[in-house]
């Protein structure tokens, strides 16, 4: 007979529970009711919620689905495995298993409807593992009689594409025609996040979150009738939780508690409620980490957690001591957007770091740039219209650290970095996130073609422990001056490294300091010859953007032209953020994209692509849309 790993074998029932796994997607907690919000947007999980246990500290590991759900699945983190820049298929041992592996090996059906997205390569081989069935019409009811089951169910109607980015029409279809009219919740009513204008077309925007939450409530509502039906709500342990923050800006793909805090329900029926060490009706501050979720079905079927996994179940019994102290985050690549910022979160507070300071929040991602809401702010920017707090979306560069009390500050923004009262909090947060980084040895300071090109043989995980092909302890060394560090004299000594990640970041660190550096640009002139095409990049953008020179400008139009697709994606990065130099660019891109149009590349392509369609978008005014939602959109005007 199998124990339990919670309590051990109970006294109440040795039957193993059911467990029902309900994941929706891009939702901050802000906008339900067990959390604060003024409307009852999802009375039903709510009222789930509240008679069970409601987690006020659950927090992703990512910043977006599939970042997020590679953690989830394997109960590691991306900066340990390389999965962390979304939209990769990179390798991951083949040790590594999807934790519903070994619930089948215990004898549990395994289901999962319909979403994935685990971000590796050999996906396909990896799910069949972990999955009895994995489909759109996959679900408990094709389980063996009395097999016990882990039933994950994904829903889509929160999910960024209906919040924000694709057109209303389609929105309306998708989600308001969906919903009776007496539960439609119109824009008058909500609460607008401090960080957007509060004005009427904003509040059409913002509804849609609302709206959205609510069908996603109905289709959950529908899930669970069915399992009442079924006769197995008294059996099942249920699990509701969203995959990361909410899909609009400044949340999703931001490292800050809104890209990363979510909503986190388990109800446990009578037979098991023993388990929770909460009780139920209950509302607990204890920390969750996604990295933990594996480990936590595991214990609930009484099967032993792999030694690989690092997570540990939340519930089971342990000392106030042995509780989760801090909680972990991340956000790397994510699509064409660079990006590499690390977050930890201690239940109050909430510090991240931002490596790459010279990219504003709402970065050029197409994505998101093709949503109304992002046309708004846009606008309202550029015609002087928002206030200080709103502008942070799309300043830049951006601070290097974000310092937020979220028991005072829960939309974050009150940025305590800078204020003295808070330091010796700074001090603590700013050394764990660092101690993090070393201990994982994190993959991603690497420049991500140098990672593949290190574990060609490999994978990211197993060359992360090898000093040579990842020092990561100097790196960080030099990373972490990026955006301290004034003095370019620093920096440059750096640029004689050997090492070509060193001078990698020694290079973005000059990059952050042009006016400083103006004293040492024929110092640097010698450093557009460096071996590493990311260095050459890096001092090419920093001195044309220092005197136009021909030199450096010789160097980014090489590069553009470069057989790397990660090398051409750079340097169209590294010059599409500033506004002085782009335009200088123009005839070389649209070169470029011809070139990308006529061949169409495999794996790093659509980055490439999409920075190519927004540079154009920015500096040619070229219009920017996706070809399958042109029925749902307005008129598009070509130039």
């Amino acid at each position: 007979m199998l124990c339990f790993v919670v309590y051990g074998c109970s006294s109440k029932t040795d039957k193993l529970p059911n467990i029902l796994w309900i994941t929706i997607e891009d939702t901050s907690p802000h906008f339900l009711s067990n959390y604060g919000a003024n409307i009852p947007t999802t009375p039903v999980m709510d009222s789930l919620g509240r008679t069970g246990v409601v987690f006020t500290n659950a927090y992703a590991t990512g910043a977006v689905c599939s970042s997020s759900r590679s953690t989830i699945i394997t109960g590691l983190t991306t900066q340990m495995m390389g999965t962390g820049n979304h939209r990769s298929n990179y390798p991951i041992p083949t040790f590594i298993k999807g934790f519903p592996h070994y619930l089948k090996q215990a004898g549990y059906f395994t289901s999962n409807n319909d979403k994935t997205d685990y971000n590796i390569a050999n996906e396909e081989q990896f799910e069949l593992e972990a999955w009895n069935e994995s489909s759109d019409t996959s679900g408990w009811w094709n389980r063996k009689s009395e097999q016990p089951f882990f039933s994950v169910f994904n829903f889509m109607s929160s999910h960024q594409s209906r919040t924000m980015t694709n057109p209303w029409k389609w929105y309306k279809q998708e989600i308001l025609d969906q919903l009776p009219p007496n539960l439609v919740i119109h824009p008058e009513d909500i609460e607008m996040p401090p960080f957007y204008k509060d004005s009427k077309l904003m509040r059409k925007h913002v509804a849609r979150i609302h709206n959205s939450l609510r069908k996603t409530d109905l289709d959950v509502k529908i899930l669970l009738d069915r399992l009442k039906i079924d006769g197995l709500m008294e059996n099942t342990i249920i699990f509701i939780f969203a995959d990361h923050g909410e899909g609009m800006p400044r949340g999703k793909t931001h490292s800050i508690a809104f890209g990363h805090r979510v909503p986190f329900y388990i109800w446990f029926p009578e037979q098991y409620k023993h388990l929770s060490p909460w009780g139920i009706n209950s509302v607990t501050e204890s920390l969750v980490s996604f990295e933990d979720l594996g480990a936590t079905i595991l214990g609930l079927a009484g099967v032993d957690v792999p030694d690989h996994m690092k997570g540990t179940s939340f519930l089971s019994e342990k000392k106030d001591s042995e509780l989760r102290e801090y909680v972990f985050a991340a956000r790397s690549r994510l699509d064409e957007t660079p990006g590499l910022e690390r977050t930890v979160f201690d239940g109050t507070y909430v510090y991240s770091r931002n490596f790459y300071p010279r990219f504003p929040v709402m970065r050029y991602q197409k994505y998101s740039y093709v949503s109304d809401i992002v046309k708004t702010i846009q606008s309202d920017a550029a015609n002087g219209l928002l206030n200080d707090i709103q502008m942070e979306l799309v300043s830049k560069p951006r601070p290097i650290e974000y310092l937020y009390n979220l028991s005072k500050d829960p939309w974050e923004v009150q940025n305590l970095a800078e204020d003295p009262a808070y330091d010796s909090v700074l001090q603590r947060l700013r050394s764990k996130v660092i101690e993090k980084i070393l201990e994982e040895k994190d993959i991603h300071f690497l420049p991500e073609e140098l990672m593949l090109q290190r574990s060609t043989t490999s994978t990211p995980f197993e060359i992360r422990t090898d000093s040579i092909l990842n020092p990561i302890n100097d790196i960080v060394r030099v990373a972490d001056l990026v955006g301290r560090e004034n003095d370019p004299a620093i920096f440059i000594s750096f640029l004689e490294d050997e090492r070509e990640e060193i001078r990698y970041w020694a290079a973005v660190g000059l990059g952050m300091i042009p006016d400083s550096c103006v004293p040492y640009k024929s110092q640097l002139l010698s450093y557009l010859k460096d071996s590493n095409p990311y260095v050459r990049i890096e001092i090419a953008g920093l001195l044309y953007e220092i005197d136009k020179s021909i030199e450096a400008k010789k160097v980014l139009v090489e590069s553009m032209r470069d057989s790397s697709d990660y090398v051409v994606h750079h340097v169209l990065q590294r010059i599409i953020y500033n506004e002085q130099i782009a335009p200088h660019f123009l005839k070389e891109v649209k070169a470029i994209e011809s070139n990308y149009l006529k061949n169409d590349r495999s794996g790093f392509n659509y980055p490439v692509v999409n920075s190519i369609e927004m540079f154009l978008h920015i500096y040619n005014n070229t219009p920017l849309y996706y070809e399958k939602m042109l029925p749902w959109m307005e008129e598009i005007t070509e130039n």
